[in-house]
């Protein structure tokens, strides 16, 4: 399917007043097929409503369609090709001091080669403040400028990783250590333990079981503590009904580690003793905020921090996969433990929200939430292969996202505009190809390296380059030929080649750091950088990914507009296209 960018010019909407604000929201990993497809969302009420009631289009992203590039293009309103963010790790610069198969991370702010496309707008008085997008760290001139204001937590220091803590994983002690807070009396008989978060070691207390629940005490030698509790009722419950509730209501309060970087902590089980325990640790992240330009605002940064507390950028996926929280897809106690996680991650950012807009009052609030990314890399490739077990959860994890847009269109008023996007969607993977391995047996490792999609070519323009640039479409050729052929389980895995000069209007692909040839791999096939044997296998269990052919139906991201005069509603857009929109909205020439 072709899809052709919208013109944007067509847009009717009245100029906008001077106190008229737009707030534009992502969602990272949601996809309109999710939004209109997946029965698991029709709970989204407020998202729903923006649907029937506003604009809802699709959006072609980038290709490769991932995170960092997708974004990159919302935010500058340009393809990959012109901010120089092709995928979420590039090829470093000069060629000439690098190897054709180096990469760095593209999610940081120094891969970006244009400004964010408010930074114009600073400059002629527009204020705009932009709430953990890619590309916000470090502050440089592309990201920063007069009138703008850009917070992350994102690629900032970490003070403390993130933790699972069972009562084995613990130093058990006697005594609290000197500086610990006095023990109150009417709670003992109690257990002391230390543990080190980072380079902090936290001392812990328990107490004795009272009537509804046990306690357990967490501070550091500083003096600062925090009570965790675990309830009688010790996870969620699964049943909708229960909702609306308080979101994360039995992680504890804050506890900061060290200026503007804290932690919280749920205690999810804990034996009589009190040698047991499942405690789960946030991690640490420190703050970033540009005021006006690259430098820190280190006063405002700290009144912001205080108003909202630790810094959440994610659930925790990742010791959910790994089993920390319980058994996966057995009793639901694990999948319930991971989205109090994700609950935690849209509290904390709806506070940061709110915080920011307090402090600054701009007319343009961009903000970013990637709790369906997180949520959905897990579960999407389930679902799409009829696992019906997960439906209930994955309802849950969607009215997350909802009350996040809920509450943020809540901080504004009847006139202003709320604009929600997306990066790109979900599609079901269950199996991967190991390419680079591929390419090694093949003998052109050396010369043809393969990442997000597409082949890179060791030219000698690169450091040690082998290959001529007169040669290498004819080596390009050779090994498209071979790929065309390759079969696994006698299907053939490559379903499509192509040419960057061929579809840069359509794709914004190029630049000095595209691939030199594009591919697509066939539906459920993934790309692995793994180079064990085999070349080619079926996953454990399917997932869901992102990064193929953006034009896929199950790829394409979200635009969603709710807010006064709207008088056209657009079929398609693009990435690109969301600048041009919301300038308008603003009333902008």
């Amino acid at each position: 399917m072709r899809l052709a960018s919208l013109l944007l010019l067509a847009l009717a909407v009245g100029s906008a007043a001077d106190n008229e604000r737009v707030f534009l929201l992502s969602l990272d990993g949601f996809g309109y097929q999710a939004l209109t497809k997946d029965p698991a969302a029709e709970g989204m009420r407020f998202v729903q409503r923006m649907r029937r009631e506003g604009v809802a289009a699709p959006m072609q992203t980038t290709f490769p369609s991932v995170t960092a590039a997708a974004h990159a293009s919302i935010f500058t309103g340009l393809d990959s090709s012109e901010n120089g963010v092709t995928a979420n790790s590039v090829s470093l610069r000069p060629r000439s001091a690098h190897r054709f198969d180096e990469r760095i991370i593209g999610f940081r702010a120094e891969q970006l080669d244009r400004e964010y496309f408010w930074l114009a707008w600073g400059r002629a008085g527009l204020r705009t403040v932009a709430h953990n997008t890619t590309q916000g760290f470090p502050c440089t001139a592309n990201n920063s400028g007069p009138g703008t204001s850009l917070l992350n937590g994102y690629q900032t220091d970490q003070v403390a990783p993130e933790k699972i803590l069972h009562g084995a994983d613990v130093e058990w002690l006697t005594a609290a250590p000197a500086g610990f807070p006095a023990l109150p009396r009417s709670r003992r008989p109690h257990r002391i333990f230390r543990y080190k978060a980072g380079q902090t070691s936290l001392t812990g207390v328990v107490y004795a079981r009272t009537k509804s629940y046990d306690t357990l005490r967490l501070g550091v030698g500083s003096g600062a503590t925090v009570d965790v509790a675990v309830w009688s009722a010790e996870d969620e419950p699964l049943d909708a009904s229960t909702r609306p509730r308080a979101l994360a209501r039995y992680f504890s309060p804050a506890l900061t580690l060290d200026g503007d970087a804290g932690v919280f902590f749920r205690l999810f089980e804990i034996s009589k003793d009190g040698k047991q325990f499942l405690l789960y640790q946030t991690p640490a992240k420190r703050i970033s905020l540009c005021d006006n330009g690259p430098e820190q605002a280190v006063a405002a940064k700290q009144r912001i921090y205080n108003a909202a507390g630790p810094f959440v950028g994610n659930g925790a996926g990742g010791l959910y996969a790994r089993g920390a929280f319980g058994p996966t897809m057995k009793d639901g106690m694990a999948e319930r433990r991971f989205l109090e996680t994700l609950e935690l991650h849209a509290r904390q950012t709806q506070r940061y929200s709110e915080a920011l807009l307090n402090e600054f009052s701009p007319r343009l609030f961009v903000d970013y939430l990637s709790a369906a990314d997180d949520m959905l890399h897990l579960w999407w490739g389930l679902s799409a292969n009829g696992e019906s077990f997960l439906d209930p959860f994955r309802a849950w994890g969607y009215q997350i996202l909802d009350w996040r847009v809920a509450q943020l269109a809540k901080l504004g008023a009847p006139e202003d505009h709320l604009v929600v996007v997306s990066d790109h969607g979900m599609t079901a993977m269950d199996h991967e190809l190991r390419l680079n391995l591929l390419l090694r047996q093949w003998g052109y490792r050396d010369r043809v390296f393969a990442t997000y999609f597409g082949l890179f070519v060791n030219t000698s323009d690169w450091l040690g380059g082998l290959v001529k640039p007169e040669q290498k479409r004819a080596l390009l050729e050779e090994v498209k030929a071979k790929l065309a052929g390759y079969r696994f389980a006698g299907k053939p895995l490559f379903r499509a080649f192509y040419w960057p000069e061929e579809i840069q209007a359509e794709y914004g692909v190029g630049g000095d750091r595209g691939a030199d040839l594009y591919f697509d791999l066939a539906p459920g096939w993934s790309l692995s950088m793994a180079m064990e044997e085999p070349v080619a296998k079926a996953l454990a269990q399917p997932r869901g990914e992102h990064g193929p052919l953006p034009t896929r139906e199950d790829l394409l991201a979200i635009f969603l507009h709710l807010g006064p005069e709207i008088h056209s509603r657009p079929a398609r857009l693009r990435t690109r296209d969301v600048a041009g929109y919301v300038k308008r909205l603003l009333g902008l020439p």
